[in-house]
Order: structure tokens, then sequence, then C-alpha cells
């Protein structure tokens, strides 16, 4: 049973079964309810990062999400790895927020849940009802994770196609390039990192103006191709394709710098400005703004041959209705949430209609089911060098958007780098389609030889890493393990504690602090250990009594059993 704060009027599940209840709730209103505090050590949503807290009733965790940032999913988790408590709604385009905490108030000793829907969305179910799901199911908290965005997911009528490009090691020239890629430079790159198995490329912020860095947005607007950095962009698309590689270019989605010339034509239509970005946001509320967006992105398919967009700062336009001018009668949708899946409508059925296979890149926080449907890449957002972050982001993704081809963020990492720290930042993304940033053709051998072993380990087992059910242990310790198994294969990365069970053929990585792995023992097993560039190192039989093994410091160890 929960209550509706507003009208004090209490509203049982429409649907009860094996710990799962469902609730119809009316489109706007506060609901809350309160369960058992026993066994809650931490708390987790997509967009909670580090920050696992239970905190007291008056500063609780919470969730917020609305279409275009987060998603309406939030669990309490015991410290067995075990459910305690997972909510989630069906509509993530309605705005929303859900909230847990302690009531130490009275000698109640519970956690209080709210759920808060708001009016700002006009888009609502055709009925004009939401549903709350409950999930009490003492299980391992992955999967009441993971049914959770199952369950989001079967409200949208069919899912995006992941083309093959989509889920293959791709190329970003961000980091490495930041503002100011040039074109002989990166078919250097490419060329490289085509030998190497990478078979998708970013173009991203920089090409769109002359000279250096900006450090902002200022000059994002008018969309023309920087003769100092690509003389000629038509070649270089074309040389892109010739080394067997996808290409997608990088477009912030709301922002017009204050600095073009379309800022001064499209003012009247801005939403706000943003100074810090040093851009305007435009208010897709105006069918103009929604056709300048649109139109841009086919000119340059039509031009180019540009096989998909990376689609930046779409959660920029997360605002509340009463930070933005009110709708006229040149607008022709009320509400700024629903003019924004609107246009994503749109780009993705204009695009889709030049190539079926067209890719779409979005990033955190735009994670929500319906949001999510519009893109076939979902990226980790921007941790540069931070393989933790990258680890953290990596499994919220993977687990409420498993139909989606997820991505870490690019890697970086300095030129006299420890081979072993890049190989420990490939570990810590080991379950998405890794990204890397970094440039082949300058760094040293030792470098080029752990991406090597990387990519190739990373193909050959593809199907598990990218299609098997992933599971993430102790998300209070930033995941402890991760895991992913398909088919009656294992492949595990430790990266704390060091000790396994050998229960199942396995290949275990070890990303923890110390030259070695634990196995408790139990079964008897082969095994083949492998050093950080992939070569092996040793092999031997373990006789099932516990043993420690000489798994080097991002290492692998590949154990078959034997009986």
């Amino acid at each position: 049973m929960i209550r509706s704060a507003e009208k004090n009027i209490e509203l049982y599940p429409k649907k009860s079964e094996d710990g799962v209840e469902i609730y119809e709730l009316p489109c706007t209103g506060e609901y809350r309810w309160c369960e058992e505090l026993k066994g809650v050590l931490s708390t987790w949503s997509p967009l909670c990062w580090r920050d696992h807290s239970m905190r007291q009733w008056f500063f609780p965790n919470y969730c917020e999400a609305v279409y275009q940032c987060g998603a309406p999913v939030m669990a309490a988790i015991d410290a067995d790895d075990k459910n305690s408590l997972t909510v989630s709604l069906s509509d993530s385009v309605i705005r929303s927020k859900i909230t847990m905490s302690v009531d130490d108030l009275n000698q109640r000793d519970e956690i209080i849940v709210t759920v808060t829907l708001f009016d700002e969305t006009v888009r609502q179910q055709k009925d004009g009802k939401v549903l709350l799901r409950v999930d009490r199911r003492r299980i391992d908290w992955n999967d009441t994770v993971y049914e959770a965005g199952v369950w989001m997911r079967s409200f949208l009528p069919s899912l995006i196609k992941i083309p093959e490009n989509a889920a293959l090691p791709l190329y970003s020239s961000w980091y490495d390039f930041h503002q100011e890629p040039e074109q002989y430079l990166l078919e250097r790159e490419l060329e490289k990192a085509a030998e190497i198995g990478f078979r998708t490329f970013i173009l991203d912020d920089g090409w769109q103006f002359e000279g250096n860095n900006t450090g902002d947005y200022s000059k994002c607007g008018d969309w023309s191709v920087a003769k100092d950095k690509f003389p000629d962009f038509k070649t270089f698309c074309d040389r892109v394709h010739s080394f067997g590689i996808k290409m997608l270019m990088w477009f912030p989605v709301p922002f017009v710098g204050f600095e073009t010339e379309d800022y001064k034509r499209l003012k009247h239509i801005m939403a706000y400005d943003n100074p810090a970005f040093g851009a305007g946001v435009l208010d897709v509320r105006y069918p103009e703004a929604r056709e300048y967006i649109i139109n841009t992105y086919k000119r340059f398919v039509r031009d180019y041959g540009v096989d998909g967009l990376k689609l930046d700062f779409i959660d920029a336009f997360n605002v509340r209705a009463s930070e933005i001018p009110p709708a006229n009668d040149k607008t022709d949708v009320g509400s700024i949430d629903e003019a924004v899946r609107i246009l994503m409508n749109e780009i993705y059925a204009e695009m889709t209609a030049y190539d079926p296979d067209f890719m779409f890149e979005f990033r955190q926080n735009y994670v929500g089911a319906e949001m999510v449907n519009h893109c076939n890449m979902l990226r980790v957002c921007d941790c540069a060098a931070d393989p933790v972050t990258n680890r953290i982001g990596m499994a919220a993704l993977k687990l409420v958007n498993s139909a989606t081809a997820i991505h870490s963020d690019m890697l970086l990492w300095g030129h006299n780098e420890d081979p072993l720290n890049c190989r420990r930042q490939l570990l810590n993304i080991l379950f998405s389609v890794p990204q890397i940033s970094v440039r082949l053709t300058e760094v040293p051998e030792e470098h080029l030889r752990v991406i090597r072993g990387f990519v190739k380990y990373w193909l050959e087992n593809k199907d598990v890493l990218y299609n098997g059910r992933f599971r993430a242990r102790h998300p209070e310790l930033n995941y402890t393990e991760m895991s992913a198994e398909k088919d009656g294969k294992k492949i595990t990365v430790i990266h704390h504690g060091g000790v396994f069970t050998p229960d199942c053929d396995a290949d275990i990585f070890n990303n923890t602090d110390c030259d070695r792995l634990i196995s408790t023992g139990g079964r008897r097993f082969g095994y083949e250990i492998y050093d950080i560039y992939g070569e092996k190192t040793k092999t031997g039989v373990s006789d099932g009594t516990p043993a420690i093994l000489p798994v080097a410091r991002g290492g692998m160890i590949r154990i078959k059993i034997l009986y």
C-alpha cells in the first residue's frame, strides 16, 4: 500500500506476484510509503556515480528523471548484494523524482520512499496513468535492476536496430586532438587504428571552426568544415571509408554559439543563453529550431556520406518550465520536454531514411528507456584518465540499457605512462565497447602492444563480453568484481580482493593491487596464465585445494574445470 501525500488516500497494487507489485498512479502528485529498515547497506540509481548513501529523512538520496536526462529506477541493496527494494516507473518521459531515506523519528526506524510526478510534460499515457513497479524480492540486485530496465523498455513499440559497427572498437579524435583535429594526422591515425582492429571513428568537436581551441562552444552553429583543418573534407571522408572504418560526426544538439552568424539569426528562438558554454540553447518548441537542426544533419549525410552522428548535450534541454519563455503562437508544443522527444523522433526518422544502419551515439546522462531507443551507441560521460569512474558509468549503462551497445568513455593516458596502467584502464571497461583517444602513431611500442592484445581478445570474445549476462558486485565499493557469462563461458575482472571460486570454465583478469589471485579450491582445474600483452607465460594444474596463483597485475588466468 502507498499513500497520496496531497489527497491523503491509500492506493493498492493493481497486480502483485512473487514479490513484485504494480501500482497505477495519476500523472501528477507525490506518493509515499515506508519499508522495513533491515539489512540495507546502500542505494543505487543510474546517475548516482559514487554516492550510494542511504541518507536521513531531511536529506534523502534521490533519482530524478525526464526524457532528456536520467532514468526512473532506484534500488536499496543489502550487504550480500541482494535486493531490498527496487522502484521503477513505466514512463521515462514524464518528469519524476524517486527518493529513499531513513526515518529515525519517533522510534519508527523505517525507510521512507517517495515518488513524485510533475505535470510539466504534456505527453502522458493514454489513460492518464503511470505504472509504478515495486520489487522486494531478496535476489541478486543485478537481476532486479536488469528486469526493471527490461520492463521499462516493454512499453516502447519497437527497439532500435544495432548495426554491426555500433558494437565494434571505436577511435575518437576528442582527447588526443580536442578542438584541433587535422585531416592528414587523422588519416595516419585511422590507418593505424584499422590495422589494430578499430572499425568505427568519431570526428569530435573542432572540425567546424578555423583556428585553435576556444574551450567553449561559442563557434558552434554555422556548421561549415574548417578549411585550415580539413582542406578537402570529402576526400577525407572517402579515405576513412577506404580503411574499412565507418565515421560519425559530433554535433552539440542544443547549442548555437554567440560568435556565429546563426546565433544572430536565431536569437529569437533561444530557450536561454548559457554563458558558461558560450552559446544559446535552442527552444525546440519552435518548428524553425527543429528544422534548423535536422537540415544541418541531412546536409552532412548527403554531401559527405557520414555514417552516424554523435549527438551531444541533449541534457542541456533539461530546464524547468519556469526557466524559459512561455509558449506562444509560433511554438507548436507546450512543453520543451515533449518538444525534445519530437525532435529526436524526427532526427531518427530522417537519418534512417538515408541509411537503415545509421548510427547515433548518446552519452550519460540521457539514459531513459524512450530516449535511448533513439540511439544505438550509449557512452559513459567524459572521465578522461579516470578508470574507476569509467567502470562505474559502464556498469550503470549495462544494467539498465542492456538492449543498446554500451561504450566506454574514450581512454586517454600520457605518452610516458607505464604499460600496466594502460592495461588497467582497459580492464576497467572490458565489458563495454572500447573507445580509444590516444595518438596511435606516436605512443611507445609497449602501449601499442597492450592495445593490440586487448582489442584482439575483445574481438575474439565479443559475444560473451557484449551479449553475455552482466553482473557487478558491491556498488558501495565501486564494484569489486564484474563478470559476463554466456553459453557456458564466463569472463571476470576482479578489481578488489583477488579471490575466486573455480566453479566453471572462465577467464579471470587480475585488476587488483597484488601480483596474485587466490583460488578457494573445491574443483580441480587446468590453467594458463597470460601477461598484460595477452602473451601466455605459464601453464599448470590445480589439485582442488586452495592455492595462490602467480597472476601478475593486469594479467589473466584461463581455467578449465577438470572434474
